[in-house]
């Protein structure tokens, strides 16, 4: 597969998350998300928003973490456990404040199949890479030590 065009999935998963966790949880609140944690927690409103912010937070930490590429199997995997149990959550635990279930699991497919993607054939092009950097680094201390 293209690494240019696993990169593309992998940018399009980090929007997602961002989206998400940013926007519609921090930025400008969705009330639908509101209501469902509201409902999975049994909490206040207020108390609702703080710990939607904690979750938007979150969910941004996440894209920023697909967007580098860094362990990228681990974070891709990751994903999918972490859209699995927030569904999961939401459709048991939010009393039916999803009125769509099984749409909202079917719309989730592709994000799940673009991870799994991304998992397997690595994070494409213009990744972060902690192992180039100590290597490079590792070559630099062998050539001033090799020079003195």
């Amino acid at each position: 597969m293209s690494p240019k065009f696993v990169f593309a999935i992998r940018c399009v998963l980090a929007l997602i998350w961002l989206y998400n966790g940013l926007w519609l949880k921090i930025v400008a609140v969705d009330p639908h998300h509101l209501d469902v944690v509201q409902a999975v927690f049994q909490i206040s409103v207020n108390q609702a928003a703080d710990f939607l912010n904690v979750i938007g937070l979150l969910e941004t930490l996440l894209g920023i973490g697909i967007l580098s590429g860094l362990f990228h199997r681990f974070v891709n995997y990751f994903q999918v456990f972490v859209l699995v149990a927030m569904n999961s959550i939401g459709i048991v635990g939010g009393e039916g404040s999803i009125s769509n279930p099984a749409g909202l699991l079917i719309m989730n497919l592709p994000t799940i199949l673009c991870a799994i993607i991304v998992a397997r054939y690595g994070p494409g092009a213009w990744a972060v890479s902690l192992r180039r950097a100590s290597v490079k680094a590792a070559e630099h201390a062998v050539e001033t030590g090799s020079n003195q």
